[in-house]
């Protein structure tokens, strides 16, 4: 089945979801972030879900890093991850392993990437969480890469806001 169709079906889905007393699954975000992983052509996106009065973010879907990492927590001041979270800005990353802020995750298998985006999921004054794609080949990301993933993540951004308020 091609992307856009799959995301298609997704879409729907987040908005049956959002009417209805269902939770999200940790399945709905793995099928979302392979999907984002599928349309952008790269090999790891992973979904970060924000926890601002911790300044923590868990990692809660990954395609292309090793599965133990699910469930990993970074504070805000770790990496480049944390570093989206703290400024609200997307980060660029050409030669991960080179950057200042790089931090390893234990378990996740991630030393053999060597480029890195990072998006932050917010919506207005609140930061639900933290996307991220990374190649195996050096690339430079432009703005429109950002843009890209922004479009791509929007559906996440929703469904991580859907999963904040259900547990409120």
């Amino acid at each position: 089945m091609e992307p856009a169709r799959i995301l298609n079906g997704i879409r729907f889905t987040l908005k049956a979801v959002k009417g209805s007393n269902v939770s999200l699954s940790p399945d709905f975000m793995q099928v979302r972030v392979e999907a984002v992983k599928t349309r952008l052509n790269v090999q790891v996106c992973s979904l970060y879900r924000a926890v601002p009065f911790q300044e923590t973010l868990e990692i809660v879907a990954t395609s292309g890093l090793n599965r133990r990492a699910l469930g990993a927590t970074l504070s805000f001041k770790q990496g480049l991850t944390g570093k989206v979270a703290r400024t609200r800005s997307p980060v660029v990353a050409r030669d991960i392993r080179s950057h200042a802020e790089y931090h390893y995750v234990p378990g996740s298998d991630e030393e053999r990437f060597a480029s890195y985006l990072g998006i932050p999921l917010e919506d207005g004054d609140t930061l639900y969480g933290v996307l991220v794609v990374q190649t195996e080949a050096r690339k430079t990301f432009f703005l429109k890469d950002i843009k890209e993933l922004h479009n791509a993540g929007r559906d996440l951004l929703e469904a991580l806001k859907l999963a904040v308020r259900k547990a409120g």
